[in-house]
């Protein structure tokens, strides 16, 4: 077995077991890592092996996109459709025309929202230990 074969193995089961809120992190990161593979596999035109990451990486936006609720999610949510549907977009374009530019502008705003999520998160796990540093019962305690 690959040390690519054993890391999807690994990431499909962070998945299956993944909170809905690690799920988009560990999804971002996926998206990252594919947009890289992608990139290189152009550069040493392996073609069919970019399209491959690049439709994967579609999936996962398309993914995000659809679970977002943008009634509760207010104008956080439509910002974020708006964000990725460009995200999306730009993907078929780079996809098209094997474009390593659009590929790197696209791994740079999947980073971006990376690194906020994962801020937003920790954010988050603060104040829930904060909120339960009271609580008798340190079962409640959430750990990262």
């Amino acid at each position: 077995m690959t040390n690519f074969q054993n890391s999807n193995i690994y990431f499909e089961n962070s998945v299956k077991t993944a909170s809905p809120t690690k799920l988009v992190e560990l999804l971002y990161k996926n998206s990252i890592e594919r947009l890289e593979r992608a990139i290189k596999a152009i550069e040493q035109n392996n073609l069919v092996e970019a399209n491959k990451e690049i439709i994967r990486v579609e999936d996962i936006i398309l993914e995000l996109n659809i679970s977002l609720n943008i009634e509760k999610g207010g104008d956080v949510a439509k910002n974020l459709r708006s964000l990725y549907n460009y995200i999306y977009q730009q993907l078929i374009q780079a996809n098209l025309k094997k474009d390593i530019s659009i590929l790197s502008e696209v791994k740079s705003l999947i980073q971006d929202l990376y690194e906020t999520w994962r801020q937003v998160v920790k954010k988050d796990i603060e104040t829930s230990r904060q909120i339960n540093a009271g609580s008798l019962d340190p079962k409640f305690d959430i750990k990262y």
